[in-house]
């Protein structure tokens, strides 16, 4: 393919007249809410803070990890919020299982509980309390 042809791709024309026809035409809604999977019985709103939470929470600057399975798997997650003893997140894919996950980011995890947003993992090993700021990346 020779750089004439890439430039009338690209411009549409000889001349680049015409616009450029879009790489895809199949509509993406990337930012569209997923739905809920599991209807919870009860909201957080009902219940003391003091009963739910066992370490203050945070929001990181990056919001972005991978869950590991125990095949090996990889998949991207979103995370909700961190504490020293565990994180909420969002996994991108759906399905997942949280028995499944043994690791987020390169840190070992149990599985906690599921929430309206996703699911609740605990570290098998605390974070210590130098690393609980919003620059902590999993």
């Amino acid at each position: 393919m020779g750089l004439g042809r890439v430039w009338k791709a690209v411009t549409g024309g000889k001349d680049g007249g015409a616009p450029a026809q879009p790489a895809s035409t199949v509509p993406r809604a990337v930012t569209a809410p997923r739905p809920v999977t599991v209807e919870p019985s009860w909201s957080f709103a009902d219940v003391e803070p003091s009963e739910t939470r066992s370490a203050e929470r945070f929001v990181p600057n990056k919001t972005s990890t991978v869950l590991t399975t125990a095949g090996g798997k990889r998949i991207a997650a979103r995370i909700i919020n961190i504490s020293r003893t565990g994180v909420a997140l969002e996994p991108e894919a759906a399905g997942v299982s949280p028995a499944e996950v043994t690791h987020v980011g390169t840190r070992p995890v149990t599985p906690g509980r599921r929430i309206a947003l996703g699911m609740v993992f605990l570290f098998v090993k605390p974070l210590d309390p130098k690393l609980c700021k919003p620059e902590i990346v999993l």
